[in-house]
């Protein structure tokens, strides 16, 4: 009897072997519950409007409208921006965000093709100072300039920032306060950050002179070389975001209106 039990036993779960075999593969888009294929996204929590302290913003609003079209909706990781960098070199997250794409990061981290977002940082300096300097070759060694810790403001920059005093902070608040009190001598902004950090501020945007630009550049989800979906991930966003440009979401969701298309196209 013993026998007869163990050869039945052995014939089902060959049978069951055999079914699973057999089955259809389950799509990957289809499965985000299974933690195997969860996919995690860092998200900073300093570059309001794009993305604030809770991981809210028009960058992650862009991301889950682009990635639901694909059928994708990943999870969120709210980290300073120092921390999504860090966990993305280290594979503890699939990608983050909002990385420029420049010299210092290309060969860091995977990109798509079709960036984010596309944003202006300019040099602020207070009315009446400094005037002399028209353009990033005119600013003296040693010039205090006041940045946020880790970002980047684009490859012409990086060229000249040796030169530079750098006062690193991780707030766009703490910039205007050290600007406005003459602790720095100037300071590099992304435009549409500044004018919400000074509305918050309830400070005029006029309290500053927007000097020159110091870069244009394109805002990525860059991805992790340790991610076995990296690649896939961002043909994915790629595919999304194409087609929120072609349905003109993209440009509701992106605040983006036909005046202010036309002065970044200068």
């Amino acid at each position: 009897m013993r026998k007869s039990r163990i050869s039945f036993g052995l014939l089902m779960w060959l049978l069951m072997a055999a079914a699973e075999a057999s089955a259809p593969a389950t799509p990957i888009a289809q499965t985000q519950d299974d933690n195997s294929i969860r996919i995690l996204l860092g998200a900073e929590n300093s570059w309001p409007p794009y993305s604030d302290t809770d991981g809210q913003g028009i960058s992650t609003l862009l991301i889950k409208a682009a990635y639901a079209k694909t059928g994708l909706a990943p999870s969120f990781q709210v980290l300073p921006y120092a921390r999504v960098l860090h966990d993305l070199t280290s594979g503890k997250i699939d990608g983050g965000y909002n990385v420029t794409l420049q010299a210092s990061t290309q060969d860091q981290y995977i990109f798509g093709k079709v960036p984010l977002l596309s944003v202006e940082a300019y040099w602020f300096f207070l009315p009446g100072t400094h005037t002399r300097i028209n353009s990033i070759e005119d600013i003296p060694s040693n010039f205090r300039v006041g940045v946020i810790r880790d970002y980047e403001y684009g490859d012409i920059y990086e060229n000249h920032r040796h030169r530079f005093n750098e006062v690193k902070v991780s707030q766009q608040s703490q910039i205007i306060r050290m600007l406005k009190q003459g602790r720095i001598d100037a300071a590099v902004m992304f435009d549409r950050e500044a004018e919400y950090a000074l509305k918050n501020m309830q400070l005029d945007i006029g309290l500053f002179d927007k000097r020159f630009l110091n870069h244009r550049g394109d805002v990525y989800v860059a991805f992790s070389h340790k991610s076995p979906r990296a690649r896939w991930l961002a043909e994915q966003l790629d595919k999304g975001l194409t087609e929120l440009k072609q349905t003109g979401e993209y440009d509701q969701l992106a605040g983006i209106t036909a005046e202010n298309r036309q002065i970044g196209n200068q």
